[in-house]
């Protein structure tokens, strides 16, 4: 922080009373860009200096924007910004980014909870436009953020939801019944032995599951980091079977493309079973909890579903509500005491003392 040189200019920057103050002196010395540094913060301290309003167009900002948000954000995310843009034009598009201060940026969200939209929804809109205006402060087109210090709307965390071994059954066979539905067998089977996110299974290229090592090269993930999923005997065989069978490139689709979704026909599916209140991405919990419930160790499940931060993976160690029934069945005889996991490690307390 002080003085620095990018191309011909020079650049102030510096803090004061937690506040940060930037600006361009021209193609000077270094000596005057020095000089101009020391009467900047004097004039900050003493409270006489008036910043600059910048004038720049939020309409004409929002479309650097999302030229931004497509050249380095993922398609989906790309997606939602211009959706949220959408709302935030209507609200603020004759408005210069000087102008919008927080009171607007309140208004816009009491505004948008009055027209119906879901928390949720605008939380998205409101952080897209907190990291419009940290981009355009970064660039030198506004000087504060003022969504900085808003709360957003506490949103209730989704319930997660595990699949019974009883209601995997029906949800299987509801697939196979009908021919429309029974792409579908394959990717679901993955999704319980993998704990796949939705993208990353319908993205599986055939090139990324190695059935001599018997794994599955994840790419393309939520945290951009690679990660590999060993496939046990059932998935090795659903996979040979669809790869072998498919003409793409990639493991799962439909005349040459991947599929881009499998929403109606899931939601079909599990009406057919009887199956309530249950995602796609309830596989996923799926796959943890039947881990946690195993006594697999929390570090390999974290490994396994590819969670940067071991807080998210600590959910699999705490029972599911037919976990919990099936321990108090232990009272009236009806399950064994020991799980497979427990009965392991009693066998490996036992020490072979030879025969008597």
């Amino acid at each position: 922080m002080g003085i620095y040189r990018r191309g011909n200019n020079w650049y102030l920057d510096f803090y004061y009373n937690g506040k940060r103050y930037k600006e361009s002196v021209g193609s000077t010395s270094k000596s005057v860009a020095k000089e101009k540094l020391i009467i900047r913060k004097r004039e900050v301290i003493q409270g006489e200096y008036k910043p600059k309003i910048i004038q720049m167009p939020f309409d004409k900002f929002s479309e650097q924007y999302l030229e931004y948000s497509k050249g380095n954000k993922k398609p989906k995310s790309h997606l939602r910004d211009q959706t949220s843009m959408k709302h935030l034009l209507k609200c603020f598009e004759n408005r210069m980014l000087s102008e919008i201060n927080p009171f607007l940026v309140e208004k816009y969200k009491l505004t948008r909870k009055s027209e119906g939209a879901k928390e949720g929804t605008i939380n998205r809109e409101l952080a897209c436009l907190r990291h419009l205006f940290t981009l355009a402060v970064k660039w030198g087109k506004a000087l504060t953020n003022p969504v900085k210090g808003i709360k957003f709307f506490k949103e209730p965390k989704a319930k997660d939801r595990i699949l019974s071994e009883e209601e995997e059954a029906r949800l299987l066979d509801a697939v196979r019944s009908t021919t429309k539905s029974q792409h579908l067998e394959p990717i679901i089977i993955t999704a319980l032995n993998t704990g796949m996110r939705k993208g990353e299974i319908l993205n599986l290229k055939k090139t990324n599951v190695d059935f001599n090592n018997a794994y599955i090269l994840v790419e393309g993930t939520k945290n951009g980091e690679f990660r590999k999923i060993p496939m046990n005997k059932k998935l090795t065989q659903t996979l040979r079977d669809v790869i072998g069978k498919s003409k793409s490139e990639f493991v799962f689709s439909e005349n040459g493309k991947p599929y881009g979704d499998v929403k109606t026909g899931w939601w079909t599916v599990l009406k057919k079973a009887g199956i309530e209140n249950f995602r796609f991405h309830d596989l996923r919990h799926t796959f943890g909890s039947r881990l946690g419930m195993a006594g697999v160790d929390l570090g390999t499940i974290q490994e396994l579903m590819g969670h940067k931060d071991i807080k998210m993976t600590k959910r699999y160690s705490h029972p599911t509500p037919e976990h919990k029934k099936k321990a108090v069945e232990i009272l009236d005889g009806t399950t064994p005491i020991f799980t497979p996991a427990v009965q392991k490690e009693e066998r490996q307390k036992v020490v072979n003392i030879g025969n008597y």
